[in-house]
């Protein structure tokens, strides 16, 4: 845990009798002490932020007596939270890619005498490095650095990544024009939606302009509050949303079709939202991924079913709540 807590940046917190929670009160993952010293370690892989989700969360331990608190956030490559999910708060930038894998080696030393513990470590570092494309072979990586490093090349290199993130913004786009093709084609009576997966905030969601995350496509009901949704955070996903502080009822509402459609989520206070069947990372695509993505067929496939699954569950709402 110190040598955790070290890379963190967290100095003066009293380890000695730490203990460590998963999932106490919606929060991920959680190191307390009786110091009433507190670090919140919030872990978004794919899912995306919710409405002052680490603001909640840091507010709930203070309620709680805790005068210390550290709020850290989790992703694959150190991504930051969204504004509507902070707020104000100071937020410690956490990355599987970089100080996960490194504080995993530091630990390895001292498993040495326990195998198992230690080859649990050794296939998690090999996952990680996978889910972050950082598994390539040193003398591989090695020897590409020294063939960018030969005349022009640098400079090339320069202009080759930034029309692979053209590439990216186009491809991603072409499957937000399908989903609208889908939509207006199958199933007119969800409506024209509210469009703000627009060419503009794909291309800026590449060049990681300031609130560039969450852009989508948004199918407000036309019988109650609230309506469904399908978004990028990274990953594309579709769900139910409704603002609970202008619309309680009708939130509550949604919020009981979702405990029913996803009974095992029950201790979740989010309303329901699921990814497509064929499920790939438009921020940080893997090789596997590019491979997917560069295939129309594929791109067509991922809008259908992402409209699809929107409209699966605007008629369960409708079915249930008109």
């Amino acid at each position: 845990m110190n040598l955790l807590l070290r890379r963190l940046g967290i100095q003066n917190f009293d380890s000695e009798n730490a203990i460590v929670e998963v999932e106490y009160q919606n929060i991920d993952i959680l190191v307390r002490n009786q110091s009433k010293q507190a670090v919140i370690i919030e872990n978004k892989i794919y899912a995306g932020d919710q409405d002052e989700q680490l603001w909640s969360y840091h507010r709930r331990m203070q309620v709680e007596g805790y005068s210390e608190i550290w709020t850290t956030y989790l992703t694959l490559d150190g991504a930051e939270p969204s504004e509507q999910s902070r707020k104000s708060l100071p937020v410690i930038l956490l990355s599987y890619e970089a100080e996960i894998i490194a504080w995993l080696k530091d630990c390895i030393p001292l498993v040495a005498r326990e195998p198992g513990v230690r080859e649990s470590i050794f296939q998690y570092i090999e996952l990680l490095q996978k889910l972050t494309s950082s598994d390539q072979d040193e003398i591989y990586m090695s020897k590409l650095k020294e063939q960018i490093m030969q005349g022009e090349n640098l400079f090339v290199i320069a202009d080759i990544n930034h029309a692979f993130k053209s590439v990216l913004a186009d491809l991603q786009f072409d499957i937000w024009e399908r989903m609208m093709a889908c939509q207006e084609s199958q199933y007119p009576h969800l409506g024209k939606p509210e469009i703000t997966a627009t060419k503009e905030a794909v291309s800026a969601y590449y060049k990681k302009a300031k609130n560039s995350k969450f852009i989508g496509l948004y199918f407000p009901f036309n019988f109650m509050k609230g309506g469904v949704y399908i978004e990028l955070n990274h990953r594309l996903y579709c769900g139910y949303y409704c603002d609970g502080e202008q619309f309680p009822e009708d939130r509550e509402r949604l919020f009981a079709l979702s405990r029913e459609i996803a009974p095992s989520n029950r201790s979740s206070g989010y309303l329901f939202w699921k990814y497509p069947k064929v499920n790939v990372n438009l921020h940080v695509p893997s090789n596997e991924d590019l491979a997917l993505l560069r295939d129309p067929e594929t791109r067509e496939s991922i809008a259908v079913s992402l409209i699809d699954d929107a409209h699966e569950l605007w008629q369960r709402a409708h079915q249930k709540l008109a």
